[in-house]
């Protein structure tokens, strides 16, 4: 397992809280990666963005005056005749009898944002591994998936060759960059890799300082990274150290869980 940390002493902090991230990389990707985890520091006020959990439910408006069917049918023709004329004379309307039923729920979304300031040129080459690990993973991989037999992999090698041969294109249909290297690394597009996203708070016990999940926040389902967004000019203001490297930055990222929460999530802390 790789693991990636920002700021360097986020877990010495006294009483501190950090953020951790999973990333479980595709099983069919065209070659095996390990597991990832990123701790960050637990964003919030200002500068950070809020820490919003939203649950959304749909429902539909449904007018029993609409039914139009059986006992209720019959009796919704009566009373809509007797409507039209108290309506004429100025005596008022039907009452429309609105009710609700249940829709949908939505999946969950949530949204991060981080200002980014590293102290040293350690935190920055640890900060520009993490920003390119999240969109890598967040991207989908174009290549023959891990599970297609090697002959099949070969045939596809084979059409390949004989494509660039016969249009005789270098870079198109064959070669190691540009449009070539996908054609020839497959025609798939390998599903991202998913997300686990949990909140820690770092307790002293025995004479050891250890990290337990925060039970006051509700838990976050299995993820999919839709997007990242990486703010190099904050404030209109580009600044670096000598390297290059960003004086700060912000970083936000939005996850969106694979399936809806119930009930029986919700009792079990989610």
């Amino acid at each position: 397992m790789t693991n990636y940390v920002f700021p360097s002493d986020l877990t010495s902090r006294q009483q501190g809280h950090f953020m951790k991230i999973v990333v479980f990389p595709s099983k069919v990707g065209s070659a095996p990666n390990d597991i990832i985890t990123i701790m960050l520091f637990v964003p919030g006020g200002p500068q950070n963005g809020p820490m919003n959990w939203t649950m959304t439910h749909e429902y539909d408006d449904v007018k029993l005056t609409k039914l139009g069917t059986g006992a209720i049918g019959a009796i919704t023709k009566l009373v809509n005749a007797g409507a039209g004329a108290a309506r004429l004379a100025g005596q008022g309307t039907i009452n429309p009898k609105v009710d609700v039923l249940y829709g949908n729920s939505e999946l969950r979304q949530f949204t991060f944002s981080f200002f980014m300031a590293p102290q040293s040129k350690k935190e920055s080459e640890e900060l520009k591994t993490i920003i390119k690990t999240l969109r890598k993973f967040s991207a989908p991989e174009i290549g023959i998936p891990s599970t297609v037999p090697a002959s099949v992999r070969e045939a596809i090698g084979s059409a390949v060759e004989r494509a660039g041969n016969f249009f005789g294109q270098q870079g198109v249909f064959s070669g190691t960059s540009g449009q070539g290297s996908q054609l020839q690394s497959g025609l798939w597009f390998i599903p991202p890799a998913e997300f686990e996203i949990g909140f820690y708070t770092i307790l002293d016990q025995d004479n050891q300082r250890v990290a337990i999940e925060n039970s006051y926040l509700p838990k976050i389902g299995r993820t999919v990274l839709t997007r990242v967004e990486v703010d190099y000019g904050q404030n209109s203001d580009f600044s670096t150290f000598i390297d290059g490297a960003p004086t700060n930055l912000q970083l936000s990222m939005t996850f969106r869980e694979m399936r809806i929460i119930s009930q029986a999530d919700v009792e079990n802390g989610y």
